[in-house]
């Protein structure tokens, strides 16, 4: 299978995603204006934790993970943080990708579309963007935190929805987490940025 065909498939498996789960597809429509991009791969240490300790996922959310790990190869994935910020074993264990978006494997203006993987033990420290936010979670857990908001710890099925600019962040604990996230609203090719203290 070409990497072209692969996002193709990995694109379908997250439009149904999308469409299977009401608090998705009532945060945003499926984008109309998506266009392949050519990226070249940046593989990233956690790439091979996506495949070797994934979490548990659903029969819902199976065909998005599986997704994922086809085109795990060929992503260009990446980090947001230094490791002065986060520390190296942040990074180690962490990375994400932009599979639709303003700057993405699929380009779009209508929405952005990102899917990450923490490994267990991480702390994703507050931060905060503009854009509004809709995590959907893929497989794994872990609990997620946001001012104004109550703690939750959630698994493979489970939303959790971000106002602009309102201050989150989530620790896994015990077990990894791969989420599949969705942006609307203004600064969608804005990077998040960590909250001051």
């Amino acid at each position: 299978m070409t990497a072209r065909a692969a996002f193709e498939d990995a694109l379908e498996a997250v439009k149904a995603w999308h469409a299977a789960l009401p608090e998705l597809h009532q945060f945003c429509p499926w984008p109309q204006d998506l266009t392949y991009a050519e990226r070249r791969p940046n593989p990233l240490p956690a790439m091979e934790l996506l495949h070797s300790n994934p979490g548990t996922n659903t029969a819902l959310s199976a065909p998005v993970l599986q997704a994922y790990q086809s085109i795990a190869p060929y992503l260009e994935w990446r980090h947001t943080y230094t490791a002065e910020e986060v520390g190296q074993h942040f990074l180690d264990t962490f990375a994400w990708f932009e599979l639709a978006g303003p700057d993405g494997h699929f380009i779009t203006c209508e929405t952005r579309i990102t899917a990450a993987y923490w490994g267990p033990g991480l702390l994703y420290d507050r931060h905060q963007h503009v854009a509004e936010e809709l995590y959907t979670v893929i497989s794994g857990e872990a609990l997620f935190m946001s001012d104004g908001d109550p703690d939750e710890t959630l698994g493979a099925g489970a939303t959790r929805y971000h106002a602009s600019n309102q201050p989150h962040a989530l620790i896994t604990q015990n077990h990894p987490l791969v989420v599949l996230v969705f942006w609307r609203g203004e600064g969608l090719a804005d990077a998040p940025a960590l909250t001051p203290s």
